[in-house]
């Protein structure tokens, strides 16, 4: 083999490069710990650094607390070559923080006798969602928001131009296994109840109803002047991971900004009388409603459990709500608890993400969330 000593040079200086940028980084202190400080002051000092530390170029911040949306702040770029800031109105495509919106919509057809949870979802379709197999006839609603299906996350070749055919891993709500594909399975049902597009009952019943008004379930051309782009563990623009769906999914499409997603996460916080004046009862689920939403529907391993749409996390007796969204280059986490009247929601634009939404959540939580280091 013949060796080219300059290419080698520049090789060896790259590897020692990195390695060192690499250990330089893990000294970078970035405490949120500042006591006696606002929320927005402890955010303000510490997401820059967590920013630079781990190569991610911008984020996100919201905190609802007691009613109302406490902060929301924005940092860094939507692309790190261009001079694109983040700010409130930046959409970020939510990934699978979109469930617990749709597990929210399917909710609101529960209150109104639409849907039951417990009935079979193929009772409410023509022609069987697959053939072969007569244990979708036991798959119901509550299975598929709890993924207790027993359909895989996705079918093999999902995401190519020749997906396998879809089967059922085992009996349906006896196992935990998470599934997007289940997520599907009932968006055709929701559909045909409706009559409507998913991201037509959705906008009807959710977004419009919240004031989710930047928010969306399909990709518009009209999205890319305020989009961010994905990110890779350098810090780098990948925008070929852009995805930019044509349908909407209820298990991941939806796009929406960081206040958007603040008005959602106080609808799950929702008390008596916190109603906003633009809303009324018939639009929102009620407290009780969200009560039943946050049951838990199977426990996983102490101390997890899944409900009708989040994962749940016990501490001291309350059970706190939470979702990952985590697409390639962007990684995002909200997490809630009712009795403590309290919730944040971190995005970001980068494939370190959770490096920094991590720190962030249990600075302000006051806790250690065991599921941030299990995703």
């Amino acid at each position: 083999m013949k060796i080219y000593p300059n290419r080698f040079l520049i090789l060896l200086y790259s590897v020692i490069s990195v390695n060192f940028l690499m250990a330089c980084t893990a000294f970078i202190q970035c405490d949120m710990d500042i006591e006696g400080q606002s929320t927005e002051i402890r955010l303000m000092a510490t997401v820059p650094c967590l920013l630079d530390k781990y190569n991610v170029p911008g984020a996100a911040v919201a905190v609802v607390r007691n009613g109302e949306i406490e902060y929301s702040g924005s940092w860094g770029k939507r692309q790190a070559d261009k001079d694109t800031l983040i700010n409130d109105q930046t959409l970020f495509p939510a990934a699978s923080l979109t469930k617990p919106v749709f597990a929210y919509g399917v909710l609101l057809l529960v209150r109104d006798g639409r849907l039951d949870l417990d009935r079979p979802l193929s009772d409410y379709l023509e022609e069987p969602y697959i053939k072969g197999d007569n244990r979708i006839n036991k798959i119901t609603a509550r299975m598929v928001l709890s993924h207790t299906s027993g359909f895989p996350n996705w079918r093999p070749g999902y995401w190519t131009d020749s997906p396998q055919p879809l089967t059922i891993m085992f009996e349906p709500g006896t196992n935990f296994k998470y599934s997007g594909e289940g997520y599907n399975y009932l968006q055709r049902v929701v559909e045909k109840i409706t009559g409507q597009p998913l991201d037509i009952y959705m906008k009807d019943v959710v977004l419009d109803p919240l004031g989710m008004k930047d928010s969306y379930f399909v990709w518009d051309e009209t999205m890319e002047s305020v989009i961010v782009t994905p990110h890779d563990n350098w810090g780098q623009s990948a925008d070929k991971r852009q995805w930019r769906p044509q349908k909407p999914m209820g298990a991941g499409t939806l796009f929406t900004t960081i206040e958007d997603y603040a008005r959602f996460l106080w609808a799950m916080l929702l008390t008596a009388g916190q109603a906003k004046p633009t809303t009324t009862s018939t639009q929102i689920l009620s407290p009780n409603d969200l009560e039943k939403m946050l049951e838990p529907q199977i426990e996983i391993d102490n101390p997890f459990a899944w409900s009708l749409g989040w994962g749940l996390e016990k501490h001291e007796g309350d059970w706190y709500f939470w979702q990952w969204g985590d697409n390639p280059g962007i990684k995002h986490f909200a997490v809630g608890s009712r009795l403590r009247q309290l919730a944040v929601v971190v995005f970001t634009n980068g494939q370190n993400g959770k490096k920094v939404y991590r720190p962030i959540i249990q600075a302000i939580l006051g806790l250690k969330l065991i599921a941030l280091d299990n995703i």
